[in-house]
């Protein structure tokens, strides 16, 4: 689900925004504490550069993906924290495919096999004012379990996408994108390993550039517990 303070009712996105509307007020919003868990996601805040993330593109039976080689940058950040950063991901429409997708993954073992019964996951994004907005792309995170160490034998995944829209996805803004009760199956699996991915997926609408560039930052991946990973404090890029 996209969280939004936006709309509330037709869509679930969330601006992780400073300044949100309320009652037709622009207010500024302030985090109180709250208790915290801990993102299993190693450099989930990608604090000073992107390993161990790498780029991932769809391969066959998906339509082939293509895009720039992500990079990670020191600013914009989420929490606009200057000793931190975020990537910067591209996904190619040179040749349009729908469902062709580009962004960045990466594969970590848990500290030992762990009964799953949910899995709250999410992601942070940001659309740069140069990058159209025209729904011909998707904002997208996904979470893959797997029964064994080093991302073999897969046991199931999930993931939430926001089309990037001008309606819906103002520029130069962090969204959060986030499924904070994802059942992987009717009884609990035990995994051993999860795979996280954040990327651009063509939607099959006509694009009206060939290359889409986002940042991505603040990736949350949490067993069996709803409790906020994070404040969420807002701040003006």
């Amino acid at each position: 689900m996209l969280l939004s303070l936006r709309a509330r009712t037709e869509s679930s996105a969330r601006p992780v925004l400073p300044l949100s509307l309320v009652g037709a007020v622009v207010t500024l919003v302030v985090a109180a504490p709250l208790a915290q868990a801990q993102t299993l996601v190693p450099n989930a805040h990608l604090d000073s550069g992107l390993a161990p993330w790498a780029q991932f593109v769809s391969l066959p039976p998906d339509p082939p993906g293509a895009g720039s080689e992500p990079a990670w940058a020191a600013t914009p950040d989420v929490d606009g924290n200057p000793a931190s950063g975020s990537a910067t991901i591209h996904v190619s429409t040179a040749v349009p495919a729908t469902n062709a997708a580009s962004g960045i993954a990466q594969c970590f073992d848990f500290s030992q096999p762990t009964g799953v019964n949910f899995v709250n996951y999410g992601m942070a994004f940001r659309v740069p004012a140069t990058t159209a907005r025209d729904g011909s792309v998707s904002a997208t995170v996904e979470i893959r379990l797997f029964s064994g160490a080093g991302c073999n034998g897969f046991l199931a995944g999930g993931s939430q996408g926001q089309a990037l829209t001008a309606a819906n996805v103002p520029a130069d803004t962090w969204y959060r994108l986030a499924d904070v009760g994802f059942v992987p199956a009717p009884t609990a699996v035990t995994a051993a390993s999860a795979q996280i991915r954040g990327y651009l997926r063509q939607t099959g609408a006509a694009p009206g550039q060939t290359d889409y560039p986002i940042s991505l930052d603040h990736f949350v991946l949490v067993l069996n517990s709803t409790t906020p990973v994070s404040l969420q404090r807002f701040d003006v890029e």
